[in-house]
Order: C-alpha cells, then structure tokens, then sequence
C-alpha cells in the first residue's frame, strides 16, 4: 500500500494567492486547482466535464476540485 503524502503548512508557498482571487473570473461551474493552489488549471460546467479537461492536460491526478457558487448565493450546508 502507497503512504499518502500528508501535506504541511512548510508545502505552502511564501506568498499564496488567495482563492477568491482565483475564482473572480468563475460565476458558477467547478474549477481544478493546480497541486499548490495557485492556479486554475481547469474548469467547466460540471465536474466531470472539469475533470475531463484537467485530464487532458494531465493535471487532473494532483488537481483539487472546487465548486464555484456566485458569491451573492452564499453557501449554507445543510445538516440532518
């Protein structure tokens, strides 16, 4: 079994982009974000068709998904 690569605040990078500056040009869709977070690599309406792209530029192994939602929606998640 492979050990997963646990990840730390010293992986980060010095100066980080912040995500919200990152999904500005995204109103709505899904987006893959590069293994350091600080690029879009990929996007779409869907997530698979997101995923298909990230694919193609062979991204889509180490990319984050991330669901973009406008940000006068908000977000509340619900709980049961």
């Amino acid at each position: 079994m492979k050990a997963i690569p646990q990840k730390n605040k010293s992986d980060r990078p010095a100066s980080p982009r912040s995500l919200t500056e990152l999904l500005k040009p995204y109103r709505s869709g899904w987006v893959a974000l590069s293994s350091d977070e600080q690029e879009i690599v990929a996007s779409g309406t869907t997530l698979h068709e997101t995923r298909e792209r990230a694919m193609r530029q062979r991204t889509a192994n180490d990319a984050i998904f991330v669901k973009v939602i406008p940000p006068e929606q908000g977000y509340l998640p619900l709980f049961q």
